[in-house]
């Protein structure tokens, strides 16, 4: 599991193949995470209250020719293996089923049951979950420049100041702000690069930062988590 990962209790994490779970994932309570077959979930991933995620299902009696067999481990059947990508968001109550595959930046509503492949950008929903249009639109996520990034920045920057009273600095020509002394420093844009060893730096548009392990850093991260805004350590 990665950095800033939260499992909330009474969740059950179960199986005997390899679970991996990125960074920044928030996992409700009462769920249960399966790992009979291999599990992978991506980065930045939230699964949400009293879900449930399989990678098997075999109990049906094979002398009997029961035709649901996944992800049995002595006995050649159907796998079970689930791969889930990055910036998932199931709402609440979802399960997702043996020998799925999810893209990235799919959000499932409350109580989906998915029982098939979910391509990237997509909203699902519904038992069995299939495409919903919300607004007209099925996409997930609209696209944002780095202009409308380097806005929310700033924003995020303000907000956090008034929690944690510290020094703000922005740069509105290379699209940089600067917390504190220079403990923190998000880069907005493509085009410019710091190199300073002792500073924290975000880049926005690979959502990657340079982990040092300031307290401000530390702070920030926590503060910005819940869903302002993710990054992973490069």
């Amino acid at each position: 599991m990665g950095d800033y990962g939260t499992i909330h209790n009474n969740t059950l994490i179960q199986g005997y193949k390899p679970c991996r779970i990125g960074h920044n994932a928030w996992i409700g309570q009462n769920s249960i995470i399966n790992a009979t077959s291999e599990l992978t979930i991506g980065n930045n991933c939230g699964v949400g209250v009293d879900s449930k995620i399989w990678t098997h299902a075999f109990y049906g009696e094979l002398l009997l020719g029961c035709r649901i067999a996944v992800g049995i481990p002595d006995f050649e059947s159907k796998p079970g293996a689930v791969k889930i990508g990055d910036d998932f968001w199931g709402i609440g109550q979802i399960t997702i089923s043996p020998g799925i595959e999810i893209g990235n930046k799919v959000i499932a509503l409350t109580n989906s049951v998915i029982t098939r492949n979910v391509p990237d950008n997509t909203i699902v929903g519904g038992i069995p979950a299939k495409p919903i249009a919300i607004d007209g639109e099925f996409r997930a996520y609209n696209d944002l420049s780095e202009n409308e990034k380097y806005e929310l920045m700033k924003k995020f920057a303000v907000q956090f100041s008034e929690l944690k009273p510290v020094k703000i600095q922005w740069d509105d020509i290379i699209k940089k702000v600067t917390l504190g002394n220079h403990e923190i420093v998000i880069n907005c844009s493509e085009n410019h690069h710091d190199n300073n060893p002792e500073t924290t730096y975000f880049d926005v548009i690979k959502r990657t930062y340079t982990k040092k392990h300031n307290i401000l850093e530390r702070e920030f991260m926590n503060f910005i988590l819940s869903y302002r805004a993710r990054f992973v350590p490069e």
